[in-house]
């Protein structure tokens, strides 16, 4: 009895151990969406320029309705966000986040709702928005012309 305790106990160890290396080890993708937003009937205009630095590792400059994707390992990253004059020659403002997407895959951030210090600044990503509807079929020209089988 002693020795399944015991195995169980190991199983259980090596299952919370398991779980805890896959979110350390999760890789997110971040979209960074530098687009026109518009929220609750307000409009949020794209930042001119904008350098946006995630771990203090890698920077990004994003111009109006630009969006790039950044790739990051672990279950947090630090996003520093540099809203530039439309010269590129001073920092008009600062914002820090630190960041944990749990075990989601993907993230948007939405960096004029992040400038605009909005809590909403996180979209879905694009991956997992809905997609258009399709257009209804219409028939014109030639093809409106000639009856169909089911009309005879």
């Amino acid at each position: 009895m002693k020795r399944a305790q015991q195995r169980i106990a190991v199983l259980c160890f090596i299952a919370a151990l398991s779980v805890l290396l896959f979110y350390i080890g999760r890789e997110h993708q971040i979209f960074l969406d530098n687009r026109t937003v518009e929220i609750e009937g307000n409009s949020f205009r794209a930042l001119k320029l904008v350098k946006v630095t995630i771990n203090d590792i890698r920077t990004i400059e994003l111009m109006p309705r630009e969006r790039d994707l950044v790739k990051v390992i672990g279950p947090s990253f630090r996003l520093k966000v540099e809203v530039m004059d439309e010269f590129g020659e001073e920092v008009e403002k600062v914002i820090e986040r630190k960041l944990i997407p749990g075990f989601s895959k993907d993230m948007m951030l939405s960096l004029p709702l992040l400038a605009s210090e909005r809590d909403d600044y996180i979209l879905p990503p694009p991956t997992s928005q809905a997609p258009p509807p399709e257009p209804a079929e219409t028939t014109t020209g030639e093809d409106a012309l000639i009856p169909q089988e089911s009309e005879m």
